[in-house]
């Protein structure tokens, strides 16, 4: 279990806040080229790839980011696609509930399982088939898209049910991935800011920045999507074959400076929610740092918002163009 403490991080952002965002995003790309690496020697046997995580470790943007290290340092095509496409529309019958009575978007019978798992057979045999596209806007299923995986190319598949064998089987040619913040802050009093925690805030960037919800709202909802992650993903992270951290040791002092006016606003309806005043501790001892040390193409960006000439750019290059439309909607939502 690795810690990083926060008196150290705040002796370098003084110092050379530059060196400590060149540091993680380099620790990061090393863990992703080494994956990588090992998946182009196995392209033949195991072409299709499964990256699954809880919500905020970072899965659209490491599935993007380890296909183009693919075809940049190993020759090799891919395409990613989101299990977002297999949802099930809120109106199918069925749909699984929660003690409630809501419909539970955290399970996995929220997706078409029999479909997907017919196309994970398409995709290892490079047969064409139809993918389905899903309309947030609409919680329901929009369209169809061909789709064919060439010959010697990967697929890369994100998403958080992805190494649940109820939802992807059990099979013998794919490579499992499972990614999540794994490191802890650790302050002089040995108080701990939780990976879990971490994620939250990422969340609550996105989510208030992007999705128009409210702070509340996104604390609110945040335990039924840990009582989600606990019931349905960490169970299955002993399948994958690798596992990679996507911490970035000064991304909460980034975060700081989109949220700490935000939460403070807040504190009369969330000083009694123990999230809250953990992340409020945090935010209080650590410095932060500017958004324009951030990169134009770092996993941060997910989550404070990225260059659109850039997205549009490596969109183009991952995808087919029937698929540009959809995935830079996922992105930017």
């Amino acid at each position: 279990m690795k810690y990083v403490k926060t008196d150290s991080l705040n002796r370098i952002i003084t110092e050379n806040p530059r060196k400590l965002v060149n540091d993680s995003e380099g620790n990061y790309y090393c863990q992703l080229n080494n994956v990588c690496g090992e998946i182009s020697k196995k392209r033949n046997t195991h072409p299709v790839i499964l990256i699954s995580g809880p919500s905020g470790s970072g899965k659209t943007s490491a599935a993007n980011e380890m296909s183009r290290i693919l075809k940049k340092n190993y020759n090799c095509d891919s395409n990613v696609i989101s299990l977002d496409n297999y949802f099930r529309s809120n109106t199918s019958p069925d749909m699984p509930r929660d003690k409630n009575g809501n419909i539970d978007l955290e399970s996995p019978l929220c997706t078409d399982l029999k479909l997907l798992q017919e196309h994970l057979v398409l995709m290892n045999e490079g047969k064409e088939f139809m993918m389905p596209v899903f309309d947030f806007k609409k919680q329901s299923r929009s369209s169809y898209v061909p789709f064919k995986r060439e010959a010697d190319s990967l697929v890369i598949i994100e998403g958080i049910h992805a190494l649940n064998p109820l939802v992807t089987g059990e099979n013998n040619f794919a490579t499992c991935i499972y990614i999540s913040v794994r490191t802890r802050l650790k302050d002089r009093n040995n108080k701990i800011l939780h990976p879990r925690i971490i994620r939250l805030i990422r969340r609550l960037c996105r989510d208030s920045l992007f999705r128009g919800r409210n702070l509340e709202s996104i604390f609110s909802y945040f335990e039924s999507v840990s009582e989600g992650e606990d019931k349905y993903i960490f169970p299955f992270k002993h399948r994958a074959d690798f596992q990679i951290d996507t911490f970035m040791s000064y991304e909460v002092s980034v975060y700081k400076s989109f949220l700490y006016r935000k939460l403070s606003e807040a504190e009369q309806i969330l000083r009694n929610n123990h999230y809250y005043n953990n992340i409020i501790e945090f935010f209080n001892i650590l410095l932060p740092v500017s958004e324009k040390e951030v990169p134009s193409d770092s996993l941060i960006r997910e989550f404070i918002g990225r260059d659109l000439i850039l997205l549009l750019y490596v969109y183009f290059k991952l995808y087919s163009a029937e698929l540009i439309y959809y995935n830079i909607f996922v992105l930017c939502m």
